[in-house]
């Protein structure tokens, strides 16, 4: 399993000391085959360069403007499979790894024959807390649940799942899949991008999976956590407005029969009450990027 070469591909955007302690943490993996691939994802504040001075051991991609998470992602995805590296993993730069957690991915993704893994997410503000121990798709809805979070683990996940989608928090994938079902989605730009590569592996009768025995830690929220410049909660519009839009994207691509009755009844009534909430509330911001995000949703 050592043989298998690594890319690591982390984004960055404006989070130098966030990332710098991804990346600190990585120094202690024990795994010889893996390049770290950071893309700089238009940040304003010169934090890629000074990543790269204090992590020279990193491979550097610059972007000019802010590509979002797919974009930012496929930038470093693409770099991968042109110098043919065996194995890419999407991994957030708000993540500490454990010193194990590859060749625990690596032993079963090989051991299973499995096309792609994850590994067990706890918080990193509590590390028995767990945020993300793999994932259920609910057809019917055209809804991806998350399985364990917020959870306190007393190993109840602690065996092999199988699952139906995993998180771009972590996302260890062979190249040779990625060459048959594509880079991430542009069009999802945040939100929704990780549930839609899931589908399309499990469209090509591919299996996935939760490795309990790899453990990392993750802040989470980073997207959301700009409460001070709309001062309409903890989640921002922009958010909002992403999670509508593309699960109105998910629901055209994947809802067929009987699930479209339960895909647009389902987003019917909660867009209906968001919306109802968001007035009453006076969150008039919020309440403009959830109309615009359905209209884009229907009409993009």
């Amino acid at each position: 399993m050592d043989t298998l070469s690594i890319a690591i591909v982390i984004v960055n955007w404006n989070s130098f000391y966030v990332t710098a302690q991804c990346l600190e943490s990585l120094k202690t993996v024990n795994y010889p085959r893996f390049e770290i691939i950071l893309i700089d994802n238009g940040s304003s504040d010169g934090s890629g360069n000074r990543l790269k001075e204090k992590f020279p051991e990193v491979t550097l991609i610059e972007s000019r403007k802010n590509l979002g998470f797919t974009g930012g992602n496929n930038l470093g995805i693409q770099y991968a499979l042109d110098v043919d590296h065996d194995l890419v993993m999407l991994l957030n730069n708000d993540t500490v790894v454990t010193p194990w957690f590859i060749r625990y991915l690596t032993n079963r993704l090989i051991s299973e024959n499995l096309a792609a893994i994850q590994p067990k997410i706890m918080y990193n503000y509590d590390r028995s807390i767990i945020w993300n121990a793999g994932g259920k798709y609910v057809s019917f809805f055209t809804l991806t649940k998350t399985r364990g979070e917020r959870v306190k683990d007393k190993g109840q996940f602690d065996h092999l799942l199988y699952t139906d989608w995993i998180t771009g928090c972590c996302f260890l994938i062979w190249a040779d899949v990625i060459r048959k079902i594509g880079l991430l989605d542009d069009k999802f730009f945040i939100y929704h991008e990780d549930a839609d590569w899931s589908l399309k592996i499990r469209n090509l009768g591919m299996k996935m999976a939760f490795e309990p025995n790899s453990i990392i830690y993750h802040e989470a929220g980073m997207s959301d956590s700009n409460r001070d410049k709309h001062g309409e909660g903890n989640v921002s519009p922009f958010s909002h407005y992403q999670n509508v839009r593309n699960q109105l994207y998910m629901i055209r691509r994947y809802a067929r029969g009987i699930n479209l009755i339960g895909s647009w009844g389902y987003q019917i009534i909660k867009l209906a009450g968001f919306s109802l909430y968001f007035l009453i509330k006076g969150r008039f911001t919020k309440l403009k990027f959830v109309i615009r995000g359905i209209r884009d949703g229907l009409t993009t």
